[in-house]
């Protein structure tokens, strides 16, 4: 009896002993200190049981000796730490790390917030940006996104350095020329519209030249109406979120890194359609780049860092004479304390852009070398190298953001964007050299001043009202203002060689004075709930009003809703996935009208019989932004190192404005008919986005391993109203039943002869419809391979299926010159034959389908591309032993562009677009067409990037 009574004594007191104790702890975040409101708390040896930091980030629950506590929350690194010894009541602080887990990304999910991939019920694409630039050389914001998103084309419309991008994003459902999405570069609204005041649009200088590649750390895609309903009335076209590198990394102390490149580029795929294609091909020459580019981020203290860059980049294009010479400084600050934080960004650009004419004109060199069999027949060589044409521009962008979380755990934030542009154009003809008619000399000048802000205010606050459920409620207010001021002046007719200021020409051509202003005022309120960390639901709703709508519309609301649904934690789940999301959205965003198309104008002009005011635009009071209303479904799945994501959406587009005619009874003269702008227009689009990512083997030693992954989109849309009438541009249609700028032209119908039987041209056949400028099936395929831990293969393959390119530089060489290959092959061998014979009849016949008429030339545009090949090679561990732990980073790389390509189009090269990109044009222009573009080039680079 006493052996029983002391064994039970001494479980008793070892009961006792390991008997679960109640803590107490605050949730913080390391870097501000500010306590975190939700972040969940539970035990590794007791799963499912649990409980939530409150308002003030406390918590309390059980917890035994040896006993190992677990903190999660969207956007830190998850905590976990083995407490050995536990005291009833123990007090404990636990400091989280910002950033996520490794299957775990932040991506913007509207304009109030960032959040978690898993918490967003939308396809947002996130591009680690920072990654891409650190072993590859992208020579625009295009070599970063295309092929990196889905449900997206984004690449150079010309061949030459500093070219405009086309965006061509979802099922493009829209009568819209502007087609560019908003971007935005750490906060500050950045003005996007390409400069053509001293030449083509074609070859127009692309904003986008000035982003700084070297600096961008991420790169968020809102691709459609349902993500990017909180950006309002401009955004129907999607987002784009980039974010640069900052002084934050989370240690003290210094760091430095440099990245040096050098390499060349090649026409890619030489001209062979025609009789004569040396001199063409001949012209093109070898184009370099150098780039040396250094940063430098510190930690000065927990409260303090500092990013601070330079970069100088000399580039050289193919064409003769292309030059973009382009120095960059950028700096960030970030500040935090307590409860207030504060973030500083600067950035400078002055860059020199030489454009030399080689599209879309009779002074355009390739129209030159293409057209005849002996080359320059309207201009000389030695007059085209002597005109210059040239952008200079400077540009400031800006950002300070200020945050404050006040009592009740209220939190402030604002943010003001500042985006200054300085452009000056040159357009000169030196005395003696002879265009056109004119060897006497020309000079057009330009100045431009592009002004870009934006004030974003925002109060938002975390309730959670038991450890599942939370609530964060946000309310955004932005004011955003965009205004261009250009001036300039053309003259010609100079006296004697070397004098060419303006004021010693003989002839004034024409002044350009010319301002514009647009103001937009938002108000966002969001609501987002979630539950248990499964369950997301997010409702906004935007109101927006601007100078550029009606004065009789008083506001523009867009609702967006949207709910994800993370399932893998089911039981009957576990263990067999690693994340399962399921997830729906509806949002509604808009494209403004054109500028002028909601006020009437009138122009005053002095007469023999006195001043008179006629009618110079008229504008409608009811104009509003067209708008489009997007409904998304789908699923992400992460299971056995695979990831596949599906997107299922249908957009509608209602109120897209229709230019329609002016009635003379009414007063308004004949000259603006087919200008008065209406919202009747209306278009649905639909499409399907699928990517897939997949580690197929990883060694052992995890030394060796091989990913692969792919992108598949399939988009369409038609037109449902265009204002009961046929809107025709070149040869793009805007009809009901057809999809948007569907090709609408001619084919040939055959030969015709005359009296004696000889092939005189061809016949022309109706008018019909020839296919569509925008791809049925787009996306890209790729893999990386890595091999003893420092070696890395990785390549990109981008594909293109159902579009169509009018190929104007073949029709027009055929129907204008003499150097078509198939049309003189066809004419020499029809000259062998006797008229009215069968071989006669049957090589006319031939004849007639490239001789000029215009559908004949509207050819099918499918390409399978390598767009990117990079060999990477780590050498940090051998430099760290080298230099005895100086360098802590090194690797070098050779990236090519552009490598292969092979397409059934009859150009040089089938992605191009002689609009030169998205612009603002009023009413409807043409798209996807080759007007003696420049192709893109291959490009090889050499870069060395160390780190100190």
């Amino acid at each position: 009896m006493i052996k029983f009574f002391t064994i039970l004594g001494v479980s008793m007191m070892l009961c006792s002993t390991i008997k679960a104790q109640v803590i107490r702890g605050t949730v913080y975040d390391k870097s501000t200190k500010e306590t975190i409101i939700g972040a969940s708390i539970s035990v590794k040896e007791h799963p499912g049981k649990g409980v939530m930091a409150d308002a003030q980030g406390k918590f309390s629950l059980q917890l035994q000796s040896g006993e190992t506590l677990i903190v999660k929350m969207i956007g830190y690194k998850h905590f976990q730490k083995q407490y050995t010894a536990i005291k009833e009541g123990q007090q404990i602080d636990i400091f989280m790390e910002p950033g996520v887990e490794l299957q775990e990304v932040m991506v913007t999910a509207s304009l109030a917030n960032s959040r978690s991939k898993k918490a967003i019920g939308t396809n947002i694409d996130h591009i680690n940006a920072a990654a891409v630039v650190a072993t590859s050389n992208p020579s625009s914001l295009a070599d970063i996104v295309n092929g990196r998103i889905s449900g997206a084309q984004v690449y150079n419309t010309n061949g030459k350095v500093g070219m405009p991008i086309r965006f061509d994003i979802r099922s493009s459902a829209t009568f819209s020329m502007e087609r560019d999405p908003l971007i935005f570069i750490d906060g500050v609204r950045y003005g996007s519209t390409n400069t053509s005041d001293i030449n083509s649009s074609q070859e127009a200088m692309s904003a986008l030249n000035d982003l700084p590649l070297n600096d961008i750390e991420s790169i968020d895609v809102i691709k459609g109406p349902a993500a990017a309903a909180s950006y309002g009335a401009e955004a129907a076209n999607g987002v784009v979120v980039i974010q640069t590198k900052r002084g934050l990394n989370g240690q003290k102390g210094i760091a430095i890194n440099v990245k040096y490149t050098a390499g060349f580029s090649e026409l890619a795929r030489k001209y062979d359609q025609f009789v004569n294609n040396d001199p063409l091909n001949d012209f093109f020459r070898k184009g370099t780049e150098q780039q040396l580019y250094a940063n430098i981020t510190s930690q000065i203290d927990q409260n303090n860092s500092i990013f601070f860059s330079a970069n100088t980049n000399k580039n050289a294009g193919i064409v003769p004479g292309n030059q973009d010479n382009r120095q960059t400084v950028r700096t960030g600050y970030d500040f935090v304390k307590d409860r207030f934080k504060l973030s500083l960004t600067a950035g400078y650009v002055k860059g020199k852009l030489s454009i030399p004419q080689s599209a879309s004109g009779r002074d355009d060199a390739i129209w030159n070398l293409m057209r005849d069999r002996t080359p320059w027949p309207f201009i000389a060589e030695e007059s085209w190298r002597a005109i210059q044409k040239e952008y200079e521009n400077d540009r400031f962008t800006g950002s300070l953001k200020l945050a404050y979380t006040f009592p009740f755990e209220i939190k402030a934030e604002s943010l003001v964007g500042l985006d200054l542009n300085r452009i000056d154009g040159l357009n000169y003809l030196p005395y003696g050299f002879l265009q056109g008619t004119n060897n006497t000399g020309s000079k057009q000048i330009s100045n431009r001043r592009n002004q870009n802000m934006n004030w974003d205010f925002k109060l938002s606050r975390n309730f959670v009202f038991n450890p599942k459920w939370q609530l964060n409620l946000s309310f955004l207010s932005q004011i955003t203002q965009a205004s261009e001021r250009v001036t300039g002046i053309s003259v010609r007719n100079f006296a004697v060689p070397g004098i060419s200021n303006i004021a010693s020409a003989a002839e004034i051509l024409g002044t350009t004075d010319n301002t514009f202003e647009k103001r937009t005022h938002g108000l966002y309120g969001e609501a987002f709930l979630s539950y248990d960390n499964k369950l997301f639901i997010n409702a906004g709703l935007r109101r927006d009003v601007s100078n550029m709508i009606g004065r009789n519309v008083a506001s523009i609301w867009y609702p967006t809703i949207s709910v994800a649904y993370n399932v893998a934690d089911m039981d009957f789940l576990k263990g067999k996935v690693d994340e399962w999301k399921f997830r729906a959205a509806y949002g509604e965003s808009g494209r403004l009208p054109y500028p002028g198309d909601a006020q009437t104008a009138y122009l005053v002009e002095n007469s023999s019989f006195g001043t008179i005011v006629k009618p110079l635009r008229k504008g409608n009071p009811d104009i509003k932004p067209e708008r489009t209303g997007e409904f998304e479904i789908g699923t992400d799945i992460r299971l056995f190192n695979q990831k596949l994501s599906f997107t299922y959406y249908r957009q509608y587009t209602r109120d897209a404005i229709v230019y329609t005619t002016l009635l003379p009874s009414l007063g308004w003269p004949s000259s603006l008919s087919g200008d008065y702008p209406e919202n009747i227009g209306k278009i649905q689009g639909q499409g399907l986005e699928i990517s897939y990512n997949s580690r197929v083997f990883t060694s052992a030693n995890k030394k060796h391993s091989l990913d692969i992954y792919a992108i598949f989109n399939q988009q369409s849309n038609k037109v449902i109203n265009s204002g009961d009438k046929d809107i025709l541009s070149s040869v793009n249609l805007i009809r009901a039943g057809l999809p948007a700028f569907a090709f609408y032209s001619n084919l040939s119908a055959g030969p015709v002869f005359d009296a004696k039987g000889v092939y005189t041209g061809a016949k022309e056949g109706p008018l019909q419809e020839l296919g569509k400028p925008f791809p049925t099936y787009n996306g890209s395929v790729g893999f990386g391979l890595q091999l003893f831990s420092n070696f890395r293969l990785q390549t990109l393959f981008t594909y293109s299926k159902g579009a169509k390119v009018y190929n104007i530089s073949a029709r027009n060489v055929a129907s204008q010159g003499n150097n078509y290959e198939p049309k003189e092959t066809l004419k020499a061998q029809l000259a062998t034959l006797t008229p009215g014979t069968a071989d006669y009849i049957s090589t006319a016949t031939a004849l007639s389908k490239v001789d000029g008429v215009r559908g004949d030339f509207i050819q099918k545009a499918d390409f399978i591309r390598l767009s990117n090949l990079t060999l990477s090679y780590d050498l940090g561990d051998w430099a760290k032993k080298q230099t005895k732990g100086v360098l802590k980073r090194c690797v070098v790389s050779v990236t090519g562009n552009n490598l292969w390509l092979t397409t059934n189009y009859g150009g040089a090269e089938p992605q191009i677009d002689s609009q030169g990109g998205s612009k603002r044009t009023k009413g409807i222009s043409y798209l996807s067409s080759d007007w003696t573009a420049v192709p893109a080039p291959r490009t090889y680079a050499f870069s060395l990037n160390i780190g100190f």
